[in-house]
């Protein structure tokens, strides 16, 4: 079995703030507090890491989940520069954890707020694997609680549909919403990881922010037989 720790929307800045309230610093690291206890085999970033797109707040991001002694693995997301991205966390898009393999896909476009994916860049990708479990980590959901155009992502059919043909894929993961979710899709698990900012709560076209929500982190735990399960680790609300 491995351990993949799945970190999002974290949301920091080029200046560290300090004050609880308010804060996206302490959020973060009341929320890596809270996973401490997991023997985490990757730490898996989805995206909107820095909300500058500056490298000062990914390198504290950096620092912070080096914590957890394993490899990080780091997606963009429509709040960050993807050149500043890679030059923090590297440019791999794939890592072999355990019996499985996590692929990593940019779906960011610069200056707007919904994504698109490549599909012929990913099956192209995906046709060069061999069939051990996959799991697939993306900042925009392919599918979610959400019809908002902001939360969409173009190209996400396409993707459902040439992921459902290659039996090796089994989840697709992913942030942005700021809302943890878990839908099962024709024999594919789709879920979405908590902020560990703030929560929003999606219903369709509508969102509000959500006091009463889920902000931590989530937990993929892949089984040697292939099983998978996402289960969010929620920090304290109060910090």
């Amino acid at each position: 079995m491995a351990n993949v720790l799945q970190i999002s929307d974290t949301h920091l800045r080029a200046g560290a703030n300090t004050p609880a309230d308010k804060n996206p610093d302490a959020f973060l690291a009341a929320s890596i507090d809270a996973a401490l206890g997991i023997d985490a085999d990757l730490v898996l970033l989805t995206g909107d890491l820095a909300d500058d797109g500056s490298v000062q707040a990914l390198e504290r991001l950096r620092d912070l989940v080096s914590v957890f002694s394993a490899p990080v693995l780091a997606v963009g997301g429509n709040h960050d520069i993807l050149d500043n991205v890679h030059a923090v966390f590297g440019a791999a898009d794939t890592a072999e954890v355990g019996a499985w393999r996590v692929v990593a896909i940019e779906s960011l476009i610069p200056g707007e707020v919904h994504g698109a994916v490549d599909v012929d860049d990913l099956t192209r990708r995906l046709d060069a694997l061999d069939d051990r479990p996959t799991v697939i980590a993306i900042h925009h959901p392919p599918r979610s609680p959400s019809s908002h155009q902001w939360f969409q992502l173009i190209g996400a059919e396409q993707m459902l549909a040439a992921v459902r043909e290659r039996p090796g894929i089994r989840a697709v993961v992913s942030g942005h919403l700021h809302e943890a979710f878990h839908l099962h899709d024709a024999g594919l698990e789709l879920c979405g990881a908590p902020s560990t900012y703030y929560a929003i709560e999606h219903r369709g076209n509508e969102y509000r922010a959500d006091d009463d929500g889920i902000v931590g982190t989530q937990l993929l735990t892949l089984g040697d037989d292939g099983s998978f399960a996402c289960v969010p680790v929620t920090r304290s609300l109060g910090c």
